[in-house]
């Protein structure tokens, strides 16, 4: 039993309130959220049909009564909410627009005109509806495009709020607005200048006025931090990036699709001696620059294409007739599913095979059964993603004290490292015990398995006879 259930005395209500988790469950589903919205925007509706349309004493009796049953279920709607929140502590900074919101139902707060910016405050509630839900998928929409909508809703809800204040209070024979159009442009324009030209005579009006400068103020820099923002990151991007085009690139490396393995990948060609000079393209259109950054690797090697890396056109762009080494990276994102990044991973890797036979590329993918495919297209390399990281824990699970010798071969770094040489004319025709430690006097190299002319590599065959045409594959000791 939960020892929070099971201690004496009175349960604390942050204990009685988790005691609903189908509450939860229902008050956080999507459909729940969506219900909500829109009788929020037909409680706007109603508002804006009262102050705008001057509906006759019967239609507005029905639009009191439908009001007031929206109002009951907003309220119902609250009181779900204060149940499953911590506290009402934490309940009342999350929702006090909506508790403002919804005083106007009792009928005592409906004989002054005053309340009516209070039910205005519902405008805003929709706003901080929204403001919740899109900050559920701001990772997947972008956040750029989570921060412009929200900006717009902002400016929307304050034009409204604007409209309908200054209609209900300032719209008069003797007022200088004198219809209902007169007050939206006027709110238009207050929200756009920062200023209202004839003072506001009621109290109500002034109210607005003043809440509508907050408004304008907050948005113009909201707008401004955006641009800024926008332009400083554009203006980063192209200092820390190569200037050159990528037509102009040659013995490059091309890696399509972006994820954490990039640092590593480029971090690892860098030390390498055959690769030290070599620039790299990156062609994704999630590239962070940020991370890569972060991570210490040098921009000034890399350049970035941000597109598709799927189409044609774009690895054409890539100039894959002047590249080196092509690396397909599995790439997730937008809800994609393994299939999904895989198709993607092998029409990339037949394409760049297609546009150039002769480059080594390697391709990163999720479900074995594709490899077949991949090989048969001129892939040179695959590799299952968590397949070699599975097994490297299971042998280092199962005997202790090799992590230092894989560690040691796998970075390019420092330590020793695995290569192939070229089968000196001395060995051939002997056989690979024999030229085992003899290669080892005369280099310090450790001869580990063999590659032939039909690229086949064997590891460790002893009795190998050694022919014309084979590589060796040897752990060179550091700076060889």
């Amino acid at each position: 039993m939960n020892p929070l259930l099971s201690a004496t005395g009175p349960r604390s209500p942050l204990v009685e309130r988790r005691r609903y988790p189908r509450l939860r469950a229902l008050i956080d589903h999507p459909w729940f959220g969506v219900f909500i919205f829109f009788l929020i925007l037909l409680s706007i509706g109603l508002l804006v049909y009262e102050v705008f349309f001057s509906p006759s004493p019967s239609v507005l009796e029905w639009v009191h009564l439908t009001n007031d049953g929206l109002l009951l279920l907003f309220l119902v709607e609250l009181i779900l909410r204060w149940l499953c929140s911590a506290t009402t502590r934490r309940f009342v900074a999350s929702h006090w627009v909506e508790i403002l919101a919804v005083i106007p139902m009792f009928r005592i707060f409906r004989l002054s005109r005053v309340f009516l910016l209070v039910r205005l405050l519902r405008v805003f509630s929709l706003g901080a509806l929204m403001q919740r839900r899109l900050a559920v998928y701001s990772n997947a929409l972008g956040h750029r495009w989570v921060e412009h909508l929200l900006i717009f809703g902002i400016l929307l809800f304050a034009l409204i709020f604007g409209s309908v204040g200054l209609a209900a209070y300032e719209v008069g024979p003797d007022s200088p607005l004198q219809s209902h159009s007169d007050a939206f442009w006027k709110a238009l324009f207050s929200l756009i200048t920062g200023e209202y030209a004839d003072f506001p005579r009621s109290l109500g009006g002034k109210l607005v006025f003043c809440l509508l400068s907050l408004f304008a103020m907050g948005i113009f820099a909201m707008i401004t931090g955006t641009i800024s923002a926008v332009m400083i990151e554009k203006l980063k991007e192209n200092a820390m990036l190569k200037s050159e085009n990528p037509e102009d690139l040659s013995g490059h490396i091309v890696i399509c699709g972006y994820s954490s393995k990039v640092a590593i990948l480029i971090e690892e060609f860098l030390a390498s001696e055959d690769f030290r000079s070599a620039d790299f393209l990156l062609v994704s259109e999630h590239v962070d620059l940020e991370e890569l950054r972060a991570s210490n690797v040098p921009l000034n090697r890399i350049q970035v294409l941000r597109e598709d890396f799927t189409r044609i056109e774009t690895l054409r762009k890539a100039n894959l007739n002047q590249a080196r080494t092509a690396i397909i990276l599995s790439e997730a994102g937008k809800g994609r599913s393994h299939s999904d990044i895989d198709a993607r991973t092998i029409l990339a890797a037949l394409t760049i095979e297609r546009l150039n036979k002769g480059i080594h590329t390697c391709a990163e993918i999720y479900q074995p059964e594709f490899i077949d495919h991949l090989k048969m297209g001129g892939v040179d390399d695959v590799v299952v993603q968590g397949d070699v990281s599975g097994r490297l824990l299971a042998r280092l699970a199962s005997t202790r004290g090799l992590q230092p010798f894989f560690k040691d071969l796998l970075t390019a770094k420092s330590g020793n490292h695995l290569k192939y040489v070229p089968v000196p004319q001395e060995y051939v025709g002997k056989p690979m015990n024999e030229v085992l430690p003899s290669l080892f006097r005369a280099t310090g190299a450790i001869l580990v398995g063999v590659r032939d002319l039909k690229q086949e590599v064997l590891i460790n065959p002893q009795k190998r006879i050694l022919a014309t045409g084979d590589e060796l594959l040897v752990i060179c000791p550091p700076g060889a």
